[in-house]
């Protein structure tokens, strides 16, 4: 199987930060990509939601991200 090059899951939560701290750890890593404003290790703020990037088992991008304030 080839992980596919996108996210394929997004989890909405209360807190990225928190849900950030919570996903930490060896098995965990946190992806950063170009264009995004990083507030700390494993997660960006910006226009739009608040987010943070991993990847599973497979290799497949899934992430935490915060409700768009509408």
């Amino acid at each position: 199987m080839t992980p596919a090059s996108y996210t394929v899951l997004n989890f909405p939560v209360d807190d990225v930060e928190a849900a950030v701290d919570h996903l930490a750890g060896p098995a965990s890593s946190f992806e950063r990509y170009e264009g995004s404003t990083r507030t700390r290790e494993g997660s960006s703020t910006g226009p739009g939601p608040d987010i943070a990037w991993f990847k599973d088992p497979s290799g497949n991008v899934l992430s935490v991200h915060s409700e768009v304030p509408v």
